[in-house]
């Protein structure tokens, strides 16, 4: 059934055919709620008559949308359109052309992401690919199998026609026969006929499911498909890209079908000579008739095509050596690295060239691309994710790992990087001054860890981090919080202390972002203001460690860096600016000029991707400046998700009134704000009129709205009525570091709340209202305790800690006595109970799990249960909240703008005296 332009089938109207799927027909469409083009692909007639394989299909597509991975394209929705006019039949959406009436069937569909470029199958018929392009389009394939397996997903239909080429690299397509571990059934998308007949592609749907050529022989055989089936198909699909055959032919199916159980293909070098012998062995073991004797992971398959890949002189991506089992042969690796040496000579005569440049005489700067794969976004919250030493010798950055962020450190003579065991979740990365250790936060603490080994140490606390550097005299100065001044800590160990804080009196809430002078003398850093709504306009400040004087050196930027040429840097609007700069003196002596266009920076909380060294290594990502938004969606139980017609904004945190008619939504920015969101007429006016107001939250009663501000210098809770006009009151004393969750009890006499203490972290606290013993410690160890929620009948207290070495949530009776219980079984975070009733709900990771409680006659909970997942932003704040009618209202980023590679700029002073001289 071939659908004409204009077409609606929902909210999305067609645009043009692309061509048949895998499943049905794919067009282009435009989205008309969120205006975007995406991929619409219309499912055959035989599925949507089916009302069983149609439920299990929306079933399983709701799990393959969760997929979140750089190369599988993103499963946006799944409908089903039924036009007006039917007999029978009711429901909405539109006729062909934009009418209504028409008599066409009901359609089921899904809408993916819309990509521009090449199928594989479409580039093979050109030819083989080159061995470098061979291995990228392999390793990404390998990774994406690998996210997917870990989610229970086996694809069962990999192929070239399933394959993008795009510029961001190779996306794996269609999962429409994709299996999911445990469900023992077919596919909703499978068809029952039996064995395949067509000649090109050879497609069997039902007892043989998959593409023939590329099915591994238990498929053939009809029996049960695993993650190691899919790596049969992965290394049918590398033999075919690297000699431009296939690994199996046949005259008809029958034969085929023997060739595939029963002959060897042909081996790579007899028909491709240069082809590395590491690289034969991976793809006959992809292709090894017994499961057990192939590779048992996709991200086995995938580091070892990484280490093929370095060995071939191609651009690899960051890899922990570590990881590796036995190597190839060593004549391979004496092989290897004549190759490695012939492709990386660009590369190191480059730094060779440099290095002989610093004779007197030749100074010219030179600029050449790193190959090391950076995370591919940065979320809500971003932040720098490179440091480099003071010598311009090593860069330390942030890379994924098994889907994990962690730390790698980049040699600039070496040809990789290595992974830093033990900084999962790292962020913000930077130097010691003798660049043997690297400082960075993760795990709400501030950390050490050294490059001659060992495991990272916790050196203080920390809430949502704003930036730290390394003074000469060992100390670490850093910003804990997005609303706290300077502290400083031994890097050794040692208690942290204050050493800056911001000035009510003159409109301050926030330093961050601190930077050393080369000297150690001084300390550089943004300051967010009241009358800011972007850090492009933020105060640049300087701080003498010598003396304490402290003073403004100019309005108009953020993410400073004093340079020993006798330079200021910093970052406004997409920009790296500069202007003369006295250490001594502390004060800027003369006008600012940019000095670098198009670097990426971020006005909302004034990050910026660049770093430079003190012999003159300029790091930076090409950009722009980026603002981050998200979407507003109601999400039901089942996962079934409705957007609402509110604008993009960068929401992060989001608290439903106990009515169900209003939400408070925290909107982000250089100065937060609380907006009530009428949820049935969508108005949304703001409630908060001064700065910095963060994680909303209602009174039991529905009558007000608190949330934690830092006005006047201090943080503490406020509630504000809903009328308008009206003014905010305390509730709290003046408290340390807020927030990290709160709860009312129901009589609305206790608030329960978690705040940070540098001697034991996140810590719970209950503050009485108007009686003794006001403000008590609930709960106090040496983990961190936070996010507590009441349950509705105030009888129980649920919140997380990370007591087992990483979050998990608990429910303890309230206000006790009684014995805590763990309710996650491998992860939780920001726990919420139902409004009614003992049902909690937590996080894991993008998954929202549900558990029933039982509170007597004896404590019970039912084992955890996945209810949908959801890519929420990665924040300390509450980006969901529960209805009273069991819908959640969940903030959704939308996806950020993809990262580019390290521009490496050496001997880049010279570029920037010529620039911007200077009197010294």
């Amino acid at each position: 059934m071939a659908l004409s332009p204009g077409t609606r089938l929902g909210p999305y109207e067609i645009v043009t055919p692309i061509g048949a799927g895998g499943m049905g027909e794919v067009y282009k469409a435009r989205d008309t709620r969120l205006d975007r083009s995406v991929a619409i692909k219309v499912l055959p007639p035989e599925v949507s008559a089916d009302a069983d394989r149609r439920a299990r299909f929306e079933r399983e597509a709701k799990t393959i949308a969760g997929l979140n991975h750089p190369h599988i394209c993103t499963l946006h929705d799944v409908g089903r359109d039924v036009p007006t006019g039917q007999a029978g039949r009711g429901e909405g959406g539109e006729a062909e052309g934009g009418g209504r009436g028409t008599d066409r069937p009901a359609v089921d569909y899904l809408v993916m992401e819309l990509l521009a470029g090449e199928t594989l199958a479409a580039r093979l018929e050109k030819g083989p690919l080159p061995l470098d392009q061979a291995l990228s389009v392999a390793t990404e394939v390998a990774q994406a199998l690998a996210a997917a397996h870990r989610q229970g997903i086996v694809h069962r239909d990999l192929k070239p026609a399933n394959v993008m080429l795009t510029k961001s690299g190779a996306k794996l397509l269609d999962f429409g026969l994709a299996k999911l571990s445990g469900h023992g059934e077919l596919p909703a998308a499978a068809s029952l006929a039996s064995a395949p007949t067509q000649a090109r592609p050879l497609t069997s749907e039902g007892t043989i499911v998959g593409t023939l050529q590329y099915m591994a022989p238990e498929q053939v055989e009809g029996k049960p498909a695993d993650a190691r089936t899919d790596l049969w198909a992965l290394g049918a699909i590398l033999y075919e890209m690297l000699t431009g055959k296939r690994a199996f032919e046949g005259a008809s199916a029958a034969s085929l079908i023997t060739a595939i159980m029963s002959a060897q293909p042909p081996a790579l070098a007899t028909l491709q000579p240069v082809t590395p012998p590491a690289l034969d062995r991976l793809v006959r073991k992809c292709l090894a008739k017994d499961p057990d004797e192939r590779w048992q992971a996709a991200s086995d398959a995938a580091d070892e095509l990484r280490w093929i890949r370095e060995g071939s002189g191609g651009a690899s991506p960051a890899e922990d050596p570590s990881r590796r089992r036995s190597g190839p042969p060593l004549a391979w690796r004496i092989a290897a690295a004549a190759l490695m040496l012939a492709a990386v000579t660009t590369a190191l005569a480059a730094v060779v060239w440099f290095r002989a440049s610093r004779a007197p005489g030749s100074r010219a700067p030179v600029r050449f691309v790193v190959s090391d794969r950076l995370v591919t976004a940065v979320e809500a919250d971003p932040q720098r994710l490179f440091a480099v030493s003071r010598d311009g010798q090593r860069v330390a950055f942030i890379a994924e790992r098994d889907g994990v962020p962690c730390l790698y450190l980049r040699e600039l003579h070496a040809l990789q990087a290595v992974a830093m065991p033990g900084t999962e979740n790292a962020m913000q990365p930077f130097f010691s001054p003798d660049g043997q250790r690297i400082g960075f936060f993760a795990g709400r603490k501030l950390k050490v860890v050294s490059l001659a080994g060992g495991a990272p140490e916790d050196r203080a606390q920390i809430n949502w981090p704003r930036g730290g550097t390394w003074a000469p005299d060992d100390t670490i100065i850093f910003s804990p919080s997005d609303n706290s001044g300077l502290w400083q800590v031994p890097a050794a160990g040692g208690v942290a202390r204050e050493l800056a804080r911001p000035d009510p009196a003159k409109g301050e809430r926030s330093y961050r972002w601190p930077e050393v002078s080369p000297d150690g003398s001084a300390v550089v850093f943004a300051v967010a203001t009241s009358d800011i709504q972007s850090f492009d306009n933020a105060r640049l400040m300087v701080r003498s460690l010598r003396t304490g004087e402290q003073r403004e050196l100019m309005r108009g930027g953020s993410f400073a860096a004093c340079t020993v040429t006798g330079h200021l840097l910093f970052a406004r609007a997409g920009a790296l600016m500069t202007a003369p700069f006295d250490t001594a003196h502390l004060r800027v002596t003369g006008a600012e000029k940019p000095v670098l266009a198009g670097v990426v920076t971020y006005p909302i909380n004034g990050a910026a991707q660049y770093a430079v060294a003190e012999d003159g290594t300029l790091i930076y990502i090409a950009g722009q400046a980026v603002t981050n938004r998200a979407t507003l969606n109601w999400v039901d139980t089942t996962g079934k998700t409705t957007t609402l017609p509110t604008p993009p904004e960068a929401y992060q945190a989001v608290s439903v009134s106990p009515d169900g008619r209003w939400a408070a939504v925290d909107i982000d920015g250089a100065n937060a704000s609380i907006y009530l969101l009428d949820l049935a007429g969508m108005s949304m006016p703001r409630l908060t009129l001064e700065w910095s107001n963060n994680a909303p939250f209602w009174t039991a009663d529905g009558a007000r709205v608190c949330y934690v501000s830092a006005r006047g210098g201090v943080s503490r809770f406020y509630c504000q009525a809903t009328e308008g006009g009206s003014k905010p009151e305390p509730v709290t004393p003046a408290r340390p570091a807020l927030p990290g969750g709160a709860s009312w009890a129901p009589d609305g006499r206790v608030l329960i709340f978690s705040e940070l203490s540098q001697a034991s972290g996140w810590d719970l606290w209950t503050y009485t209202v108007g009686g003794e013993p006001g403000v008590q410690s609930h709960l106090q160890t040496s983990f961190n305790e936070l996010n507590p929620r009441l349950s509705s009948d105030g009888h129980w207290v649920a919140y997380e800690s990370n007591e087992t070495g990483s979050p998990e949530v608990y429910v303890q009776p309230f206000p006790g006595p009684g014995r805590k219980e763990r309710i996650s079984s491998d992860g939780g975070t920001q726990p919420l109970w139902a409004r009614k009733g003992h049902e909690l709900f937590y996080r894991n990771g993008d998954a929202i799990m549900g558990v029933t409680i039982k509170p007597s006659p004896s404590f019970s909970a039912t084992q955890p249960r996945v209810l949908f997942r959801r890519a929420l932003r990665v924040a300390p704040l509450y980006p969901y909240d529960v209805a009273p009618d069991g819908r959640f209202l969940m903030i959704q980023p939308l996806p950020p703008p993809v990262l580019g590679p390290m521009t490496i700029v050496l001997n880049w002073f010279e570029e920037l005296k010529a620039k911007v001289p200077v009197k010294r």
